[in-house]
């Protein structure tokens, strides 16, 4: 395999890393247990090595009808992560209401978008390498498998000692995600049409840019502390949280 195709290669599976943190965020701040978890990264494996093996049955022109309703899908599973965490928020702060355990799974549940994402990696892995399909499969299913609890039980602990694991950060990640799903098909086709035009070079001043990063981090970090000092005062309590108990 030449250099380039390594590179892609490992672009790809870094891609399905990052579809495995996105399920790990959705299961980390939801009131899973670790059995739990492991069930659903179990069946993350499982869809891999199914897709892996539709990768040389399934027709060309039928991968191009599923890719072109792609964007369709990007936006109903956009609308439901908008729609169902701002529910999922509400529901928490004003009622006491926990969603997470159902709510959740528009973020970690496998949805068309990450199977045709999944799929389409599968592909272009066995396009790049002399991997068997089924070999393919194993790889890109223990990315996931392995993947979704690293983060899942990472999120978790780390939310845990923050006091910030509850439905209301859940539902905030589901709207943060949502967001970009539907600015996504906006923002990627006009960076790939700016990347085609021309432009004039200029100097980049790295010590301004270094403070003006610092700057922002500060104010996030301040901002944080303060939202956390209010709910540690605020402490109405409610309902205990297991933070992916056995």
């Amino acid at each position: 395999m030449t250099e380039p195709n390594i590179i892609i290669a490992l672009g790809v599976l870094t891609g399905v890393a990052i579809l495995a943190l996105k399920t790990g965020l959705g299961c980390g701040f939801a009131n899973l247990k670790r059995k739990e978890v492991v069930y659903i990264a179990f069946i993350y494996f499982c869809a891999s090595i199914i897709l892996s093996y539709l990768v040389g049955i399934i027709a060309p022109d039928i991968t191009q009808n599923i890719l072109a309703t792609g964007v369709i899908m990007h936006l109903i599973i956009a609308i439901g992560l908008v729609h169902f965490g701002i529910k999922t928020k509400r529901e928490w702060l004003s009622r006491g209401n926990d969603l997470s355990r159902k709510t959740f799974l528009w973020l970690s549940i496998p949805c068309p978008v990450c199977l045709t994402a999944t799929f389409l990696a599968c592909l272009m892995l066995s396009q790049l390498t002399s991997i068997n399909n089924l070999g393919i499969g194993v790889i890109v299913g223990a990315i996931f498998f392995f993947g979704v609890c690293l983060f899942a039980f990472t999120v978790s602990s780390v939310a845990g000692v923050l006091r910030i694991k509850n439905p209301s950060t859940l539902g905030s990640v589901m709207i943060l995600f949502g967001l970009f799903y539907l600015l996504s098909p906006l923002i990627i086709p006009a960076y790939i049409q700016a990347k085609s035009i021309p432009y004039p070079e200029f100097s980049v001043d790295y010590p301004m840019l270094f403070l003006s990063f610092i700057l922002m981090a500060s104010l996030i970090v301040v901002g944080f502390l303060i939202d956390r000092h209010k709910r540690v005062k605020r402490n109405k309590g409610g309902k205990k949280w297991t933070h992916l108990l056995a």
